[in-house]
């Protein structure tokens, strides 16, 4: 992979739920017309939903599920970090790992020996709901405080929904952190301008709160499909659990049914592209913050759904193939 020139590459860090697919989306919309920009992603869940929703709009994407990207030897992420670069020969780089991982050994992964010369790490960017900073869950999390920490680039997102006390509470935050950031804004809809992608790395001299050999996640075994065609996986790591969903095209969901189902189920997180009687639709919880769009056929529905709280995740799967026809 001998290139004249470094690819420029960002990490794009944050929480569940923070927004960063949303950041990508618009960085993507908006970048310069005459660039050919890829997208490498790893999802926390299995069944590579965030890959697939950007792979429908026609961007460039490779995936490594299963939140494995972090470790600085995951063979898979590398092998698809060298996919994508053969394969799409971008102008730049930006890599979504799962919420749960931690940024430094993705870092070290790809800034060092072995990408010399190929890439070229520019801008970290984290993006952080607002509400999080009130959350002494979240606080207590050591990688959403690395993931803070590493980044160059801070953004608030949900800045036009969020109260008003937390955006003043990120103001705060932000400006009491050492050494400051490059560039700290805030942004609704993933807003952000691309060239914040070019901003200067920030030299970090703090001690991190997570090791740099703890890899963050540890999947299951490979799971198979049933007699039904249905792929159910699951997954775990000492801040969470996750389930996925793949159901083949025969899957036709009732509508109303799966509606009710995903906006009371006490996780804090779901992200799902479903075929229902109403057509496509993807579905996207965050907290209390529940939202249902009409969207394209992805081939298969795909369902995300993670807890920092085991699941009965049979249970639930029970109760989806009952809303089924």
């Amino acid at each position: 992979m001998n290139r004249q020139h470094p690819i420029p590459t960002n990490v794009i860090t944050g929480f569940l739920g923070a927004g960063k697919t949303t950041l990508i989306q618009h960085l993507l919309k908006t970048k310069p017309a005459d660039e050919h920009w890829a997208v490498l992603v790893n999802e926390f869940g299995e069944v590579g939903l965030d890959g697939a929703l950007l792979a429908a709009e026609g961007i460039a994407v490779k995936e490594v599920p299963g939140g494995c990207m972090c470790c600085t030897t995951s063979l898979p992420s590398k092998s698809a970090m060298n996919q994508l670069i053969e394969q799409q020969n971008p102008d730049r780089i930006l890599i979504e790992p799962t919420g749960l991982a931690h940024p430094k050994q993705i870092l070290q992964s790809f800034g060092g020996k072995a990408y010399q010369g190929i890439l070229d790490m520019h801008a970290v960017v984290c993006v952080l709901d607002p509400w999080s900073l009130s959350d002494d869950q979240f606080l207590a999390l050591p990688a959403f405080r690395d993931q803070i920490q590493l980044a160059d680039v801070l953004i608030a997102t949900k800045s036009d929904t969020s109260a008003p006390e937390h955006l003043a509470r990120f103001d705060t935050f932000a400006a009491s952190l050492k050494p400051m950031k490059s560039q700290i804004g805030k942004i609704s809809q993933g807003n952000m301008p691309w060239q914040w992608l070019d901003a200067p790395r920030v030299k970090q001299t703090v001690i991190l709160t997570t090791p740099a050999s703890h890899s963050g996640a540890s999947s299951s075994d490979v799971a198979e499909r049933d007699s039904d065609g249905v792929l159910r996986q699951e997954n775990k790591t000492d801040y969470g659990y996750s389930c996925g969903w793949l159901f083949p095209e025969t899957f036709v969901f009732n509508f109303e049914g799966l509606k009710t189902l995903l906006s009371e189920l006490e996780v804090p997180r779901i992200k799902a592209v479903m075929q229902t009687d109403k057509g496509w639709f993807s579905f996207n919880r965050m907290r209390e913050n529940f939202q249902a769009k009409e969207t394209t056929s992805i081939g298969e529905s795909r369902l995300e759904v993670v807890s920092m709280e085991p699941v009965d995740w049979r249970g639930q799967d029970n109760k989806l193939r009952l809303l089924s026809s």
